[in-house]
């Protein structure tokens, strides 16, 4: 008889793509609860293939204030967080007979190894599959969803371009994605979109400056929501982004990923089914 299993996962976008290939092995051993942060909330349980999704902060409360709220049967506890958290390691302990699992090494330490991330987790559940695939399960609702809004911007099947990441040093310049965008727009028939999220807001102008009056190029007014931004790379036909959390999941869903490691090793971070276009921006 299998028997449940609690996870904890935090961590921003990116680090939610790249604990997929070792949650979906816990889902094959038992129903799997995971407490996590929003990116993983706003994914959804069946995109990520666990039984249920919670939040991981409340949870966190009731362990630190002595009043644990887990689930009753639970018989194994996975943390997926990079750091260990003293608190929370004397609040597990108090809990057994739960077996608890933390990873087995410092991820400091793991980075020296220079493998990829995804592995990191894999070696916390104990399967070393030499060649993960991080990917979303997908709904026919999320599918379906995607392409009305794929149509309400009169883009079918379109091209996306992300230029942004959470640190600008990660950036190939905006001259190289004009480029990429007028090279598609003038080669294809398809519409090219233009992805912006919050680490972009402050330069937003200048993103807009560089696409301007391109024909078949479209910057989106507003960020999508996760969900949304999800349910529209389903129906993608390429992707084009620098090393971010929505190349990570432009990867995931099934795109055509190009992607532009301008500051950081691929070989660590990249999606595992992309075509890496440069490592340094001098190539560019």
């Amino acid at each position: 008889m299998t028997q449940p299993i609690l996870a904890l996962a935090a961590g921003s976008l990116g680090d939610s793509i790249l604990t997929l290939p070792a949650l979906q092995t816990l889902s094959t051993r038992g129903p799997v609860t995971l407490a996590a942060t929003s990116p993983f909330l706003a994914l959804g349980a069946e995109a990520f293939g666990v039984s249920k999704m919670i939040p991981l902060d409340p949870l966190l409360d009731s362990l630190y204030g002595g009043k644990p709220a887990l689930p009753a049967d639970a018989g194994e506890l996975f943390v997926f967080f990079k750091e260990r958290d003293a608190r929370l390691e004397k609040a597990l302990a108090a809990l057994a007979p739960l077996k608890v699992h933390w990873p087995r090494q410092a991820f400091s330490d793991f980075l020296k190894e220079e493998r990829w991330v995804g592995h990191y987790w894999l070696d916390l559940v104990g399967f070393a599959d030499p060649s993960p695939t991080a990917r979303l399960l997908l709904s026919d609702e999320m599918r379906a969803r995607g392409s009305a809004l794929c149509a309400a911007l009169g883009a079918p099947q379109p091209f996306v371009l992300h230029p942004g990441s959470g640190s600008r040093a990660k950036n190939a310049p905006l001259s190289f994605f004009r480029k990429a965008a007028e090279k598609t727009a003038s080669e294809t028939a398809r519409q090219v979109l233009v992805l912006w999220g919050e680490a972009e807001r402050d330069w937003l102008p200048e993103i807009k400056a560089a696409f301007k009056d391109i024909p078949k190029v479209t910057v989106l007014e507003e960020p999508l929501p996760l969900a949304d931004l999800a349910a529209l790379l389903t129906q993608a036909c390429g992707y084009l982004g620098n090393d971010s959390g929505v190349t990570q999941l432009a990867s995931a869903c099934g795109v055509r990923t190009f992607a532009v490691f301008n500051s950081t090793d691929p070989k660590l971070w990249g999606p595992q089914e992309s075509i890496i276009l440069a490592a340094m921006s001098r190539n560019l």
